[in-house]
């Protein structure tokens, strides 16, 4: 479309592009109007299709490349880039892994203030060129013409792409989604109201946990779990939940086991961890292995710990199984739960977790008696980064050194600007490429006094 007085497409449509958005599209100039080109990678020409015309850029896709990139590789997958799922498929490891630390160097300078950090050559856990690495996968359901669809959505849309398999996934969970979307298909039934089924996948063990979701409880589902089962023999629990907090959320507030179990199991540094599906467990299982023992050659000779933002207690359960006396704050209840049982289940008995968000938990006395005495802090928190209150706490703490994982380096940069005028030093940052094929990146940052 076009709008009045916005920027005209180039008559030819050619196009060099000379950088990479975190959602993938290449960044280019026509009669020097910025346009976002999806397809494209840095060093190449390409003719392009305009599909929006706005009045300081445009954005368009990629018809034909006229110089191509010696990092493009070809796409092993029929619905990229169409599938928002990932970004990258098209772009070398190599030159993905190098993209994501200029990332992280640029959010640290340009945000935090922050230009001579050294940042680490990124860090990955492929050992088969590009073998799947995911372990659990969400699916979008749609009726289409009474048959029901699953896939993922066109990116930045809500435009279902349907999918059969999909190759980023470990190859056990991609087996299971071939059999779901037949299943689907074929008795859609069972999947009547659902508007997301889930499946997760141990990486180190043999769990195989599926969950389908809606705003409302599907009484039918109940009558095919038998016809599941028989399809997908690897299957150790079927979960539905329902009574989703709002349209777009995932699981619901309500949930029934249908049959088996809804507990996967995955070890970590040589800890056992059991989650339901609905917990928050890192998705790569192979990188996460890394971080922990990373985290743990830089807690070398702590007592105690502070884990902030602890989920189901992975990094507290790690640590306290070499010896450390660890304190975990977690806001969601059930994996308050799951961190307590966890270190019991590796025997442990020097670690306890608190239910509360981070920021109540580190104010006043009660934040000074959880901070007291400790060797080290770990903060995990979601992408929108730490709450102020949090860094101030941390900075008025006696604390002398932050291990910070993020899965934002804007957030990541934005809370090291803080943390550096609160008299923190970052001192070391290395990117995990945790989502591969993807604009995501994984950090750890260490901050010392």
């Amino acid at each position: 479309m076009t709008i009045s007085g916005a920027p005209r497409a180039p008559a030819d449509g050619s196009i060099l592009l000379d950088d990479l958005l975190e959602n993938g599209q290449g960044v280019g100039r026509a009669d020097g109007v910025v346009t976002f080109v999806t397809g494209g990678l840095p060093g190449e020409r390409v003719r392009v299709a305009i599909d929006a015309v706005k009045r300081n850029y445009r954005s368009g896709h990629v018809v034909a490349i006229e110089e191509r990139s010696p990092d493009r590789v070809d796409a092993e997958c029929d619905v990229f880039p169409r599938c928002g799922g990932c970004q990258t498929l098209h772009l070398r490891d190599e030159a993905e892994r190098e993209w994501k630390r200029r990332v992280v160097s640029d959010a640290l300078m340009r945000i935090g203030g922050l230009p001579d950090v050294a940042i680490a050559p990124t860090v990955s856990g492929l050992r088969d060129g590009r073998a799947g690495y995911r372990n659990k996968v969400t699916l979008v359901c749609r009726y289409n013409k009474s048959a029901m669809r699953l896939g993922f959505f066109e990116a930045r849309s809500h435009r279902l792409v349907a999918i059969e398999h999909c190759p980023v996934l470990l190859p056990r969970l991609d087996e299971a989604v071939k059999a779901l979307v037949r299943f689907a298909a074929e008795v859609p039934a069972a999947c009547e109201g659902a508007t997301h089924i889930v499946a997760r996948a141990s990486a180190t063990g043999d769990e195989l946990v599926v969950a389908f979701t809606g705003p409302t409880a599907n009484r039918r589902l109940g009558e095919h779990t038998e016809e599941l089962r028989r399809r997908m023999p690897e299957l150790t629990g079927i979960v539905m939940t329902w009574d989703l907090a709002g349209e777009n959320a995932v699981f619901g507030r309500r949930s029934a086991v249908l049959w088996g179990s809804p507990v996967v199991r995955e070890r970590v540094a040589g800890a056992t961890f059991s989650f339901g599906i609905a917990s928050f467990f890192q998705i790569n299982s192979a990188v996460l292995e890394l971080i922990a023992q990373e985290m743990l050659a830089r807690l070398a000779g702590a007592s105690r710990i502070v884990d902030l933002y602890c989920g189901v207690g992975t990094f507290s359960v790690v640590a306290g199984m070499r010896g450390m006396a660890t304190s975990g704050v977690e806001s969601f209840a059930l994996a308050v739960g799951e961190a307590a049982a966890n270190a019991a289940e590796n025997g442990l008995t020097r670690s306890a977790f608190e239910c509360a968000t981070v920021a109540d938990a580190l104010q006043g006395e009660r934040g000074a008696t959880l901070l007291a005495g400790a060797d080290a802090a770990i903060l995990d928190p979601p992408r929108k980064g730490c709450e102020p209150e949090v860094l101030a706490a941390l900075a008025t703490s006696g604390i002398g050194r932050l291990l910070y994982v993020s899965c934002n380096p804007a957030t990541l940069a934005r809370d090291a600007k803080a943390l550096s005028a609160g008299g923190f030093t970052l001192a070391r940052v290395t990117p995990y490429d945790m989502f591969p094929h993807t604009g995501h990146v994984e950090v750890l940052a260490e901050f010392s006094r």
